[in-house]
């Protein structure tokens, strides 16, 4: 009985050294966890920023499609019919 205490005792001790050694790994990692989250926070902001600029881009070209194509129609009429 006393052995198998021994062994549980030696089990036990391990496991405590083998966690304090692993404390700082740990709190490496989280350290860099909370900085990819941050990473991942600013990158979803410029996505959205880019995103907005992407359709007020898309929009102003609509705009000057249409522009555009009212001028040509004003300089040259609707040529298509019967010509």
């Amino acid at each position: 009985m006393s052995e198998r205490l021994d062994r549980i005792e030696a089990l036990v001790e391990a496991n405590a050294v083998g966690i304090a050694e692993l404390r700082p790994s740990i709190a490496e990692l989280r350290s860099s966890v909370n900085s990819l989250v941050q990473v991942a926070e600013l990158h979803q902001r410029d996505l959205e920023v880019s995103q907005h600029n992407f359709e007020a881009i898309m929009t102003e070209i609509r705009g000057m499609r249409l522009e555009s194509q009212r001028i040509l129609e004003h300089l040259f009429g609707n040529q298509g019919n019967g010509a």
